[in-house]
């Protein structure tokens, strides 16, 4: 088989795929990568896009299939493509593949195997300066604070999400909705630490955080409804009310249902703590 050729197959999987006939897709995918195992020169550029592209389609379409464990092995397989990693489009496929392999394996309840291929992503790409990349860094950075969590190394899981704070600019609207996700997960590995206090200060932070993203407006919203419940917890329901007050006039147009539901939440705290 030619590169050519491969391509041209590789890139029917994908237009099989994008038209609904997911079945076709899959069986066509597995030819291919069949036909793709052995005695191929891997040095040619286009056969290696092929192979990675029908290495993560196999993994997507997988996923689509709930096979979670198979998908996980596949993504990881397609992280292994050799790849030009001085090449910024061959650079964020390596690195989307590796973090949706750690994002199946968190799913799996494996959050150890999550927790060291988030860890990997960033040792090896940390250092990437391309947006796209850079993002998919960004999130497997917060995925492994939040395994860290979920793992219950407090410790850890707070170090690693204020590395993140740090890191990011909250005004940026490309990094905003992963600064606020790390602020919400340092503040649980603080408050199940018993910081309760530092873990309040560090989501009322999160009034920081650009609206101009959709993801980060759901975020900042779930920030203060966390601070609000918070503050109630510690008995302070007068600031608590003013934090949850805050935040419905702050999402007073929000159109986005996401945030919607977390608003309807807020408003029902609020409620509770009035004594409505």
């Amino acid at each position: 088989m030619t590169p050519q050729e491969a391509r041209a197959r590789a890139d029917a999987v994908m237009e099989l795929h994008e038209g609904g006939a997911s079945d076709e897709a899959f069986a066509e995918v597995e030819r291919l990568l069949a036909e793709l195992a052995t005695g191929h020169d891997l040095s040619d550029l286009v056969l290696r896009e092929s192979l990675f592209t029908a290495r993560f389609e196999r993994a997507v379409l997988l996923t689509e299939r709930e096979d979670l464990d198979a998908a996980a092995d596949a993504y990881a397989l397609a992280a292994q493509t050799p790849v030009d990693l001085e090449d910024p489009d061959q650079r964020h496929e390596i690195a989307l593949a590796a973090l949706n392999h750690g994002i199946c394996l968190d799913a799996l309840g494996d959050h150890a195997g999550a927790a060291e291929v988030y860890a990997a992503i960033v040792a090896r790409l940390g250092d990437a300066d391309d947006p796209v990349t850079a993002d998919q860094v960004a999130r497997a950075r917060v995925n492994h604070a939040a395994a860290l969590l979920a793992l219950d190394r407090l410790e850890e899981a707070a170090s690693v999400a204020g590395e993140v704070i740090e890191a990011l600019d909250p005004s940026d609207v490309l990094d905003a909705e992963q600064h606020a996700m790390a602020l919400r997960v340092r503040a649980e590995a603080l408050a199940a630490s018993g910081h309760r206090e530092e873990a309040i200060a560090t989501l009322s932070r999160a009034v920081r955080v650009t609206r101009e993203d959709p993801g980060a407006r759901v975020q900042r919203a779930a920030a203060a409804r966390e601070q609000g419940l918070a503050l109630a917890e510690l008995g302070r329901s007068v600031e608590a009310v003013e934090v949850l007050d805050a935040a419905l006039a702050d999402a007073e147009t929000e159109q986005d249902p996401e945030v919607h539901d977390i608003l309807e939440e807020i408003r029902a705290e609020r409620e509770r703590l009035a004594g409505r």
